[in-house]
This record gives C-alpha cells, structure tokens and sequence, in this order.
C-alpha cells in the first residue's frame, strides 16, 4: 500500500479567479492537505486576478480553522487589486500576507563584532526532532517576534534540520542557534556528501524532493545553504530579523 505523506508545511499555488465556480475544488484540495496533516498552508496568489465574497470567506474560514488546529494560514504574492480588496474587507488584520515582491530586500551583514543574547547547541537525530522543535520555540519566545513568526521559524528550521538528518550517513546532525540584537541565526550541519545552492538559484523540484528549501525562503528572511569548507557534509544557515525591542525599523534588512 502506498501512503501519502504531506509535509507540515505546504505552499499552493492558486491559479485564476477565487470565486463562487472555484472554490469548492480549492475547499477540496486544502482539506486533502489537512487530513495527511499539514499545519502550515502558503497560499501563492501571484496568478490570481479577482476574489470575491465566497473567497474571502472560504481564506477567513480556512485561517480560522488552521489556527484551531495550531496552525496558520498566509498568502503571499499577493497582487496589488486583491490586496485592495483585502484591506477594504479588513481581512489583513486576521491573515498575515506579503505582496508580490518589487525590489527584494537583502540582508545587512551581521556587525564585526556582535555580541550573541544567546546561544543553543543541539544533537539531533530522527527520534530527537521534536524536542528539538519544542526547545528552540521556548527560546525564540525570549525574543521579539510575533506568534506567527515563531511559527514560522520552528518550520524553516523543522525543514532543515530534517534534511540533516535525512542526508547523513549517521543519521544525526546538529543545530547551533544565535540571537543578536536584530536577528536570530539558525545552523544545521550534517556529515553527508555535502550541497550548496545559490541563495537565487531555483531547486530542482520532484515530487519528493526540493520542496523544502523553497519553504524555508518563504518562511525566514535569508536562507544559506552551502558545503562545509573542510571534510563532508552541508551547512544551512537561516537568518530571520526582527525590530529590536525599543527600536521602530528593521536594520538588518536593506535594498538591494
């Protein structure tokens, strides 16, 4: 017997209009991801032109019902006519959503010199995953980030510290956290046969691989993947920034 498995996290692109006609299949398709388990739902509108009543109610029923089930629910791509009619609507203040990117931002070289908050170093294997999630929740609490944000950054680093332990012969890996003042950095290593890809370079995707680094890009604000400059293995370096707290503007991001 062959079993679907869905990952936590899943992004869906949506085509065409969302409307009375189309979504009762998108419905369909959202509880299929659902029932194998998904959590985590990125709806992609790049390709979507209109949204009307039914779709507004079918994204604010779907949030909701994510978020029950302690998940959560974003749309991203959003373009700028849908983006009207969502603020009219006032549906941006119950799901977050990012616009479709103009000019994309690029990560401000952490300070010579910065001082770690803190620090967190873990083993991980197969059966420790998990608490390794749990844990790392527990100290991105001590930061200044939203619930949603915490979400998403136990995702990112959920995906990569999978794919470390996925891609090591020992089937153990490990995973080095550090908070600055402005940003949390992430670091999964592993002893595999080591892979990199540039930070804009697309993956290949299968069905059953790539995937995940196309989720931690959507998730986190820079995502680093790279071989290790001696012996085997991969690095994934996720950098997610934050407003320090006291502070009114994001430094460590910046125009490209």
């Amino acid at each position: 017997m062959i079993v679907l498995i869905i990952s936590d996290g899943m992004r869906v692109p949506v085509a065409g209009d969302i409307d009375v006609a189309s979504v009762p299949a998108l419905r369909r398709h959202i509880a299929r991801l659902m029932d194998g388990g998904c959590e985590r739902i990125i709806l992609d509108l790049a390709n979507v032109e209109f949204v009307d009543s039914s779709g507004v109610a079918f994204i604010l029923t779907l949030g909701r019902n994510l978020r029950r089930a302690g998940g959560l629910l974003t749309l991203i791509n959003v373009p700028e006519k849908v983006a009207r009619t969502f603020t009219i609507l006032q549906l941006t203040s119950f799901i977050p959503m990012k616009p479709r990117p103009g000019i994309q931002p690029s990560l401000v070289p952490l300070a010579r010199g910065a001082v770690p908050r803190w620090s967190l170093s873990l083993r991980i294997s197969a059966d420790s995953l998990q608490a390794a999630r749990h844990r790392l929740e527990e100290m991105l609490v001590t930061l200044p980030l939203s619930e949603d944000e915490i979400f998403d950054v136990t995702l990112a680093a959920g995906e990569a510290m999978g794919n470390a332990v996925l891609h090591t012969p020992s089937g153990t890996g490990s995973m080095i956290v550090t908070a600055y003042e402005d940003r949390v950095v992430i670091e999964t290593v592993d002893d595999g046969e080591g892979f990199e890809i540039a930070p804009t370079e697309e993956p290949v995707t299968t069905y059953e691989h790539g995937r995940g680094i196309k989720m931690m890009r959507l998730l986190v604000d820079a995502v680093d993947i790279s071989k290790k400059r001696t012996g085997h293995g991969t690095i994934a370096r996720l950098t997610k920034v934050f407003t320090p707290q006291g502070a009114t503007a994001q430094p460590a991001l910046a125009k490209a």
